[in-house]
């Protein structure tokens, strides 16, 4: 999910894809399968990894350009989720996933992309809308013009 704050979070499940996608094409033809699992949002002990900038301890970890934006909306919550519980969305435990992983894999797949929450499946609608909206937009006609 394109969560503000999380870019580079976000670039590194991205490299890790276009990873997967191509060792996908390389190892067909020995009959290996590629299972790509999106996760979602877990019981883990994720929060206890945040890290809050020294310089910026007294601002929620964000520095004042990012006061009143998204950022801040999404960074300023970092610390009660620290130290309070976890929200409702991030439910579901990492031993169950596991199970269905193992299950998938013994069992086989038809397809590249195991999404073990709704939020993982959200995410995908939401990618596939914009795809969908950009190739409907007037402008990529010009694409069809720079091939002729």
């Amino acid at each position: 999910m394109n969560t503000p704050g999380r870019g580079v979070y976000k670039a590194s499940k991205t490299a890790i894809e276009a990873i997967h996608d191509v060792l996908k094409q390389e190892v067909s033809s020995f009959g290996i399968k590629i299972l790509i699992v999106k996760p979602g949002s877990f019981r883990t002990p994720w929060t206890s990894n945040m890290k809050t900038p020294m310089a910026h301890e007294d601002t929620n970890g964000f520095s004042e350009g990012y006061k009143g934006t998204l950022v801040e909306q999404w960074v300023g919550t970092v610390p009660a989720i620290k130290t309070g519980s976890l929200p409702p969305f991030i439910k579901g435990g990492p031993a169950k996933a596991a199970r269905e992983i193992v299950k998938a894999v013994i069992d086989g797949y038809d397809h590249t992309h195991m999404m073990l929450k709704p939020d993982c499946v959200k995410s995908a609608e939401q990618r596939l809308e914009e795809l969908r909206h950009d190739l409907e937009v007037p402008e990529q006609s010009l694409c069809l013009r720079t091939v002729r």
